[in-house]
């Protein structure tokens, strides 16, 4: 299925027909093909910085030119971003920011004025424009959640989290932050199509599909993820199913807001499995891991342990 460039830039502008925000949205929900990776491929490397030549006082009025033509295409298109990920956390705002935290070990359920619900994780914030759903959709994550995206393609769904941007138009997945012992960060699709940006890359991801980020990783791909443990927090549950110590320790500090000191003598890359309430206090989890994997448990204070 082939589609105008123009539409697809309208649409993103929120400026489109019914009839063509009809067919914008049944090329974007099309299976992968090399025509979809060819268009959000152009989009991108047109969102590399341009370099302009200047000699004294003089800048050539060429490249000047598409430098511009260049901005005002990324300010219309809501699945790039790039301008916003070199100012992240950098640069105030022009709107104020509300934020939302967590602090416990349950779960918090959120509903947008937009009709979109997001369940934030234990020991988890969520922050918002105060003008949200007016003229934008954006929200910054620090955590975990999980998010049920009303439809509106005038109004893409974006949530920030460092310098990675997840855009859908009406669709589920799960962002967390801190899962990884390596602090990657996760987005987990489980319903319709998002598109995942960086600095240095770009893709879209399909139900069941999940790509890790770091903050120097240039390219990341996608691949099949355990949804059982991703989407166990949800259901109140905590899933391990063949997960590296290092990473368990990583789940536990972010789910239970504890602090876990693991020594150097201690092999991070240890399988555990095994299914824990999420009320399930710390110390017979830790005691449950101890049982199989044989290392000490040293109490350091009231949310802090080592183990040796």
């Amino acid at each position: 299925m082939k589609i105008d460039p123009q539409i697809l830039e309208k649409y993103f502008k929120g400026d489109c027909t019914a009839e063509e925000a009809a067919m914008a949205e049944a090329w974007l929900e099309q299976p992968e093909t090399p025509e979809v990776d060819d268009w959000f491929g152009q989009m991108y490397a047109l969102s590399q910085p341009v370099k302009i030549k200047k000699t004294g006082n003089r800048i050539y009025r060429r490249l000047y030119s598409i430098a511009a033509a260049v901005a005002v295409l990324l300010g219309v298109c809501a699945w790039l971003w790039q301008s916003r990920l070199q100012t992240a956390g950098k640069a105030p705002l022009a709107f104020n920011w509300d934020t939302l935290s967590n602090k416990s070990n349950d779960i918090k359920l959120l509903s947008l004025t937009d009709g979109s619900k997001v369940w934030l994780g234990p020991h988890s914030s969520v922050a918002y424009a105060n003008n949200y759903n007016d003229t934008s959709r954006e929200l910054s994550l620090n955590g975990e959640a999980y998010f049920e995206v009303a439809h509106n393609p005038q109004r893409p769904f974006s949530v920030r989290t460092g310098k990675l941007v997840t855009t859908a138009l009406g669709t589920a997945f799960n962002i967390s932050t801190a899962n990884l012992a390596d602090g990657h960060i996760q987005v987990s699709l489980v319903e319709g199509k998002v598109s995942v940006i960086a600095a240095s890359f770009s893709c879209i991801l399909h139900p069941g599909q999940m790509v890790q980020y770091g903050e120097n990783q240039k390219t990341a791909v996608p691949a099949v993820f355990k949804a059982k443990e991703v989407l166990d927090w949800k259901y109140g549950k905590l899933v391990f199913d063949g997960m590296p110590l290092k990473d368990v320790f990583a789940k536990l500090q972010t789910r239970l807001g504890c602090r876990i000191i693991m020594d150097s003598t201690v092999s991070g890359t240890r399988k555990v499995s095994g299914v824990f309430s999420a009320g399930e206090s710390l110390e017979n989890i830790l005691e449950a891991i101890q049982y199989v994997h044989g290392f000490k448990i040293v109490r350091l204070s009231s949310n802090t342990y080592e183990i040796k």
